[in-house]
């Protein structure tokens, strides 16, 4: 199914210097489809899902700044590995948006976004 929502959709609710979101809107556009297109949800509430999950999950690829020290210069960010939708505003902006529940139930089963882990078969050195 086409996306909903467009790169200047997202941008609308995030900054980032990313300039194509496609990837993005297409992970989101496969998650809304597969879990909420049956739900009972009005196709502008999906709009809005969709937006906010692509945004959700381009802020796990390009965090976000939380807080950035002068002092002893460091930089935290927001998000949390391993927490899912609840990790960043966005993912729980797109639970609350969800009546249906589904997002939420999502979230507290541990459907999480999770670092990729890489192994190599058969490397000998």
């Amino acid at each position: 199914m086409t996306a909903r929502v467009t790169t200047e959709d997202v941008k609308v609710i995030i900054d980032t210097s990313i300039a194509d979101l496609t990837v993005f809107i297409t992970a989101a556009n496969l998650l809304v489809n597969g879990h909420l297109s049956a739900a009972g949800l009005s196709e502008e509430v999906l709009i809005e899902i969709e937006k906010y999950v692509a945004a959700h999950i381009l802020s796990v690829k390009d965090p976000r700044t939380k807080s950035v020290g002068v002092d002893v210069l460091s930089e935290s960010y927001q998000g949390q590995w391993g927490f899912g939708l609840k990790g960043t505003s966005y993912g729980q902006i797109a639970i609350l948006l969800d009546t249906s529940g589904i997002l939420g139930a999502m979230a507290e089963k541990g459907y999480a976004l999770r670092a990729p882990s890489m192994s190599v078969i058969g490397y000998h050195e």
